[in-house]
């Protein structure tokens, strides 16, 4: 059984390997929430979520983060990554 998720991706306007992949994500019609992780002007978010490389994508499940990582992924991978971790394992 799978299970419903959601794709997170923080970033900023500043990060060049965000622009390269937000747009890839977008082109391959994988829906996600961008959030706004510029260290200057949200450092407490940051903070928060231990964010220090942009991007970082995370997969959540009912409000839980079941995955993480760091740096732009290829969207096919993603995909799968996003499958894999939604799964329900009996």
């Amino acid at each position: 059984m799978e299970m419903s998720s959601k794709i997170r991706v923080f970033g900023s306007d500043d990060c060049k390997r965000c622009k390269v992949y937000l747009p890839a994500l977008e082109e391959a019609n994988i829906e996600f929430v961008f959030i706004d992780a510029d260290a200057d002007e949200h450092e407490e978010l940051c903070d928060e979520h231990e964010i220090d490389e942009l991007p970082v994508t995370q997969v959540v499940v009912d409000g839980e983060v079941v995955g993480e990582l760091i740096g732009p992924l290829q969207p096919d991978f993603l995909i799968k990554w996003q499958k894999e971790l939604t799964c329900d394992k009996k």
